[in-house]
């Protein structure tokens, strides 16, 4: 008791902050859905290896990639080429830990990847540990001495006694490592930086609201060709940049656009171009009033949804045909989703508002049931839902692969190149009110992104 008294707490951490995880991160970049994968570097100077995962169709694109230390300005660089779906990797190098930024570039276009090094460091337990291990052992070899040396042999029973306590202390510690809280690593924020700083308007119980600006390039969108949507995030309480977004579900910001009908639909994740600055390029295929909803996480704070709209006009005639190329691979920026098969059912089969019904997807590949699904997001399987007056909407995440995540919170989200999910994906979601909902339900397999639309109709309750 006096052993674990003695300890001292470790400093709290930042949200998001591991030393011994890696860090993903999902970015729509260059006409392609990528996860770029951060390695955690065990060591500084040394390596960093960066992983580029691209899901189909792959738009062959070469991506210079740059790391910076924004404390030192020490710069590595080095090239992907992106020509098919799947894993490809470059490897980098730190020469300190801390706040670091990867930038990946590619023509005009620029995503810069804020993210820290951080290198483990022992915990003060390790090292009393190893300090009583050792003076039980140098206390063994002087006991053995004592009962040699006559003139030393009164000191030998108390010899033996400290050896005891010794040993009975490291060992007792050494049973009650896994609960005593580890080391701070090096490259973490100092107490105090991530919350409770007046200088940037946060506050012990969490950060304001953020507000956002919307909006497109060119002003007016046409179906058919590609529009670049910019995002701005500002505090709520001081007006300047939102620039503290941690890693949320493997991306820095999820945002799902929707034609206000529900015939176009985006699950994307814009990339930063600068303090609270996003971008995204995509290509519209329906005209009409479109949805944005723009999920995120603040430093030690919770998630947040900001909303936004923008209008599409009908392209001539003629033009929708590029949104065509865009679905083939050969487009500027992503376009239609791709579609995939399988059955759904409902339980209960008439859902009714205020109580759960779990939905569950049976996913089929060529007639067969599809077992090789992989983990998107860290997730086997993603539903959309929404409401037709666009005044709701939910993110729900498949139930079996969210429990083991519940289970497991200091374990990194599932690698996306293992494909042993499916066939089964089960949500469980209460709707508010009765009405017909529009559901959309998403999964990978074989690197590529399918999404299923349907819709649930949800029934009034009785009083």
């Amino acid at each position: 008791m006096l052993v674990l008294a003695l300890v001292p707490a470790a400093q709290a951490q930042a949200h998001g902050v591991s030393a011994t995880a890696d860090l993903q991160l999902a970015q729509t970049f260059a006409g392609n859905e990528l996860t770029v994968v951060i390695r955690r570097t065990p060591e500084v100077p040394g390596p960093l290896l960066v992983d580029v995962i691209a899901h189909a169709p792959v738009r062959a694109r070469s991506l210079e990639l740059g790391v910076r230390s924004v404390e030192l300005g020490a710069l590595s660089a080095g090239e992907i080429a992106l020509s098919d779906a799947g894993i490809q990797s470059a490897q980098l190098r730190v020469t300190a830990a801390g706040i670091h930024e990867l930038t990946l570039r590619t023509g005009s276009e620029q995503a810069l990847i804020p993210f820290r090094v951080l290198v483990p460091k022992p915990a003060g337990w390790e090292f009393f540990i190893y300090g009583a291990f050792g003076v039980a052992g140098l206390l063994i070899l002087t006991g053995i001495a004592s009962t040699t040396i006559g003139v030393l042999r009164p000191f030998a029973v108390p010899q033996a006694l400290l050896v005891l306590v010794a040993l009975v202390a490291a060992s007792t510690t050494a049973m009650l490592s896994k609960d005593l809280p580890p080391s701070t690593p090096e490259g973490a924020p100092e107490v105090g930086s991530a919350r409770g700083d007046p200088t940037d308007g946060s506050a012990p119980g969490g950060r304001p609201y953020a507000n956002l600006t919307l909006r497109t390039e060119p002003a007016k969108p046409v179906t058919g060709k590609p529009v670049t949507i910019t995002l701005l995030l500002t505090d709520g309480n001081t007006g300047r940049p939102v620039d503290d977004l941690v890693a949320h579900h493997a991306a820095l910001l999820h945002t799902v656009i929707t034609g206000e009908a529900g015939k176009d639909f985006h699950h994307v994740h814009p990339v930063r171009t600068g303090p609270g600055l996003y971008r995204l390029q995509l290509t519209m295929r329906s005209p009409g009033r479109h949805l944005l909803y723009a999920e995120f996480e603040r430093a030690d704070s919770g998630a947040q949804l900001v909303t936004g709209s923008f209008v599409v006009d009908r392209a001539p005639t003629g033009q929708p045909r590029r949104a065509a190329a865009a679905r083939r691979g050969t487009g500027p920026a992503l376009s239609a989703p791709e579609y995939g098969t399988g059955s759904i059912q409902l339980s209960p089969g008439k859902p009714v508002a205020g109580r759960p019904v779990t939905i569950a997807a049976h996913v089929t590949a060529d007639g067969r049931p599809a077992t090789d699904l992989q983990p998107w997001l860290g997730m086997a399987g993603h539903l959309i839902v929404r409401d037709p007056e666009s005044a709701f909407f939910g993110h729900v995440h498949e139930l079996t692969s969210m429990a083991a995540q519940s289970r497991s919170p200091d374990q990194p989200p599932p690698d996306e190149t293992v494909a042993a999910e499916g066939p089964e994906l089960r949500f469980t979601f209460t709707f508010p009110a009765a009405g017909r909902y529009l559901v959309w339900i998403q999964y990978a397999r074989g690197f590529r992104i399918y999404t299923v639309p349907t819709t649930v109709t949800v029934s009034k309750g009785q009083p």
